[in-house]
């Protein structure tokens, strides 16, 4: 991807599995990544993931509190002097599958923290950080086809997703008329094959490889969705390539949604 050498990302969630294919990726087209999480830095983990590469920095971050990113911002400059990409990847599903009748509201609003106000807040303190660069930057938002469609037990996972959709759109565009030089665009995967999808999936179905044949066959392409297309396009939409990509969202899921 142009653009992308010696550029500066921090990615919340960074420490979960999409986190990490995304800052191997960004690592290897040649960006200077810092990986915020609630999560305690795990060195071993980092070592073992990025061998042979350079091991990201880590921020302890909390996306559901406006100081904790105005303070992993401040490592990210003292660490590299600038940061040019954001990727607001930290994100949770809800421990129910009930009606939306049913919804817990602390459920709901638990969701909603972490989904919708941790981007919120992720935002605004990014584009605070990025505005004055010489060359502004970049927000890569994650959102998910949940929030295009209806489900019978998902309401609150998707109604926070859905929210992305319209907030991506609203940041984007007053970011460009503002004049403050920072792009904004979201990533909408379908179901990525992850550590926590294979072990909850695998004990679903009964083994690990009647649940991948249940998902590939949710998808009109038979193949999964790996952490490595979320990473690709999420690369993009950060690179120079993407420069005139403003305001909308990727779907990643190879057709799921054409349904």
């Amino acid at each position: 991807m142009r653009g992308l050498e010696n550029k500066v990302a921090l990615i919340s969630g960074g420490m979960g599995d999409i986190g990490m294919a995304i800052a191997t990726r960004l690592i290897q087209e040649g960006a200077k990544v810092v990986l915020g999480d609630l999560k305690e830095k795990d060195d071993t983990l980092l070592a073992t993931r990025f061998q042979g590469m350079a091991v990201p920095d880590y921020v302890q971050l909390n996306v559901t509190l406006a100081e904790s990113w105005k303070s992993a911002f401040e490592q990210v400059v003292a660490l590299h002097g600038r940061c040019d990409i954001l990727v607001n990847n930290a994100g949770v599903i809800s421990s129910q599958s009930v009606p939306f009748s049913d919804i817990d509201f602390q459920e709901w609003k638990r969701l909603f923290s972490i989904n919708v106000d941790g981007t919120f807040l992720g935002i605004q303190a990014g584009i605070q950080t990025m505005k004055d660069n010489e060359n502004g930057g970049t927000i890569v938002n994650m959102g998910s086809i949940a929030g295009f469609v209806g489900s019978v037990g998902g309401g609150s996972y998707g109604s926070s997703k859905s929210a992305i959709i319209n907030m991506t759109q609203q940041a984007a565009l007053s970011a460009a008329r503002s004049g403050q030089k920072v792009r904004i665009n979201a990533v909408h995967p379908g179901y990525v094959w992850t550590q926590l999808v294979d072990a909850t999936l695998s004990k679903q179905f009964g083994s690990e490889e009647k649940a991948l044949e249940a998902v590939r066959a949710m998808n009109p392409m038979n193949q999964i969705v790996t952490v490595e297309d979320v990473a690709a396009t999420v690369a993009f939409l950060a690179s120079e390539d993407a420069r005139m990509v403003n305001g909308t969202g990727i779907v990643v899921d190879g057709g799921r949604l054409l349904q």
